[in-house]
């Protein structure tokens, strides 16, 4: 039952973002706006500083213009997340637990 409930919620939402498109003039296809949508990434850098600690940078690259143009439409800011930035000691990252907890928190 749970995948009629997905199923029902990802048509609501494909149709919601292409009915507020058309006002703007997009009338591009679902599959159109996704990949245009995949050229904008986030970037995650990983670095070992002095003290033996990992130090995790992940940042948003800039939207092209015609992400730029969704985004407007949509009303949506340009990045979908500010620069992140933490520090971790070695022996944490080390455990295989914490890099799949960081993984899903992270996206």
């Amino acid at each position: 039952m749970a995948h009629l409930h997905l199923g029902l919620l990802a048509y609501w939402l494909v149709n919601t973002i292409r009915h507020q498109l058309k006002p703007h003039g997009i009338n591009s296809g679902w599959r159109e706006i996704v990949r245009t949508m995949n050229t904008q990434k986030a970037v995650t850098t990983l670095a070992q500083n002095q003290q033996d600690q990992v130090i995790m940078i992940r940042r948003c690259s800039e939207p092209n213009q015609n992400v730029r143009k969704l985004y407007d439409a949509l009303k949506y800011k340009y990045a979908p997340f500010t620069k992140r930035k933490s520090v971790v000691h070695k022996s944490e990252l080390e455990n295989e637990q914490f890099i799949e907890i960081q993984a899903m928190a992270l996206g």
